[in-house]
């Protein structure tokens, strides 16, 4: 009879433990998927358009282009963020530059502007319905050209092959955020865009390296 009550208590126990394990296993999935959730309503995509204005020897090749930006911004703490940003800017050619082959050289002109960042941003600010930052953003600037690579020979194959210009990409920027309900904001920005474009190989004329970027967004 007492190994009968030992083993039933022991059976009972085992249960109740089994089940208390298992509410703690679906209560901590609970609450990572609750957390996910809470901290995704946090980010914020923002799309806008704005203006490439080059300065110094840049403007000799380039006029001011039409701008369009996408970027996802997520928070880190309290006042600094981490944005992913990518800008597209079709160019408005004033000149053509010298692209330098292995081969060869041609004069070309650049079709499209292509930026991917990533930018650390700051807010400085304390209300609550605005916000003024600070941002530094990291990435390339690659622009296509209309020089057909010579490496692709078959003309009816490779149509679209042309050769690209690619550069490190340095943009500090400054940023005011106005909030209004349901974490939608509309933000003024004004950011300078730094890209040595002359690269030994490619291009050998200086062509340039700053652009102003003032910018309109908005985010939901």
């Amino acid at each position: 009879m007492k190994k009968i009550l030992t083993a039933s208590l022991f059976l009972l126990l085992s249960i109740n433990l089994i089940a208390q394990r298992d509410s703690f296993s679906k209560n901590q999935d609970y609450n990572f998927y609750d957390s996910f959730n809470a901290y995704w309503k946090t980010v914020t995509f923002k799309i806008g358009g704005g203006i490439y204005i080059p300065q110094g020897d840049l403007k000799k090749y380039f006029g001011s282009s039409p701008l369009v930006e996408l970027s996802l911004d997520f928070p880190v703490t309290e006042t600094k963020s981490l944005e992913l940003a990518v800008q597209f800017i079709i160019p408005e050619q004033r000149q053509a530059f010298e692209y330098v082959r292995l081969t060869d050289s041609v004069e070309t002109k650049a079709t499209f502007l292509f930026n991917p960042m990533i930018r650390f941003k700051k807010n400085f600010s304390k209300s609550e319905s605005s916000k003024v930052l600070f941002g530094l953003a990291l990435g390339a600037s690659v622009v296509t050209t209309d020089a057909r690579n010579t490496d692709f020979f078959d003309m009816s194959e490779d149509r679209s092959k042309y050769e690209i210009i690619s550069a490190l990409l340095i943009s500090p920027s400054l940023d005011y955020v106005k909030a209004f309900k349901n974490n939608n904001e509309f933000t003024l920005s004004v950011g300078l865009n730094y890209s040595p474009y002359k690269i030994e190989g490619a291009l050998q004329e200086d062509i340039g390296r700053i652009a102003i970027t003032p910018r309109i967004l908005y985010s939901f």
